[in-house]
């Protein structure tokens, strides 16, 4: 699965944001609720491990790049620019709109072409190790292999 493309239907890119933002929402939840706890027992050092933790959660989420428009509205215009910076587009027309595009929209038709070819290449080669393994069994066998040759 190494260096493999693969496109992805709207509905599933919008669930994955949504996961995101609810794994996010959750985290800050338990932040919270442990900060509560804690500054009741006024543990000092736990209060610091819990606030690197949480500055940490901030860090990733902003990473992610999803915009706030999106996590006030989930309109997925929102997603727009984020879609276009993560997503490669899925046809094989060459526009001609714009050069990084038509080269996204090569690259694409390239690597699926490369991995056909790769898979035809896998495919005959384990039909030649089966077939040597197989003579291997047979001759191994003391058995002769059934064609005009072996004789």
């Amino acid at each position: 699965m190494d260096n493999e493309i693969y496109l992805i239907h709207l509905d599933d890119y919008l669930d994955h944001i949504d996961g995101k933002l609810e794994m996010y929402e959750l985290l800050l939840e338990l932040v919270r609720s442990l900060r509560h706890d804690l500054e009741a027992v006024e543990d000092a050092q736990a209060l610091r491990t819990l606030c690197a933790y949480e500055q940490k959660a901030h860090e990733v989420y902003e990473n992610w790049g999803i915009p706030d428009s999106y996590t006030e509205s989930g309109d997925p215009d929102d997603l727009a620019q984020l879609m276009e910076d993560e997503l490669l587009p899925a046809s094989d027309e060459d526009t001609g709109e714009d050069s990084e595009k038509s080269a996204a929209v090569r690259l694409l038709r390239a690597v699926g072409q490369l991995t056909e070819s790769t898979r035809s290449v896998l495919a005959v080669a384990n039909e030649i190790v089966e077939f040597e393994e197989e003579l291997d069994r047979l001759l191994s066998d003391g058995e002769k292999p059934e064609n005009a040759c072996a004789d």
